[in-house]
């Protein structure tokens, strides 16, 4: 369904030509990533157009991915709606006509398949940090036997307390002066 010869793509130069259709990605990001829980069927909205020897790109998906949280592993639904928009070049030396930064592709074959294209990019779409929305709002850390999560202020206060040195031990310490002169080598 989303793929297209290069000869049918041509006759879309002054229109482009729009798509729509719901495609169906679960098994096959989730055996590409584990951390995919779960996802709905993807709804598919784009435009390809003929421009001067290459194919513009344009794609809006959107849908829904159960994900887990960064912090707790509680599972979080993840919206996606993004638009992407890729250029497959024909010919690779155009790449000279477009400014860096822009998304550019060999185009190789005579077709375009966009399927792998929407795939990797839901996979690129996921964030490195989720949050349920609990966590979000800075409720309580995890925590569990014998641990706990300490966010950076009670740590830093932690590590002060530690560096203050006992005053029964500082007794002590004058008794071994010699182990004072080697830790400042």
């Amino acid at each position: 369904m989303l793929k297209w010869s290069i000869s049918e793509l041509v006759k879309y130069r002054d229109q482009p030509l729009h798509f729509t259709t719901t495609l169906d990605l679960k098994k096959e990001l989730m055996a590409r990533d584990p951390e995919i829980l779960d996802m709905t069927s993807l709804t598919v909205d784009g435009y390809i157009s003929y421009d001067k020897g290459d194919l513009l790109v344009s794609v809006t998906l959107g849908g829904k991915l159960v994900i887990p949280s960064t912090r707790s592993l509680t599972p979080v639904d993840w919206p996606l709606d993004f638009t992407f928009t890729e250029i497959y070049l024909l010919n690779p030396a155009d790449k000279d006509k477009y400014d860096d930064g822009q998304l550019l592709i060999d185009l190789e074959g005579s077709e375009l398949d966009l399927h792998p294209a929407i795939a990797d990019h839901v996979l690129l779409s996921i964030p490195m940090q989720v949050l349920t929305p609990a966590e979000a709002a800075g409720e309580a850390m995890p925590e569990g036997d014998d641990w706990s999560v300490v966010g950076e202020a009670d740590y830093e206060a932690g590590k002060a307390e530690q560096q203050t040195a006992n005053p029964a031990f500082a007794k002590l310490k004058q008794l071994f002066p010699e182990d004072d002169d080697e830790s400042k080598k």
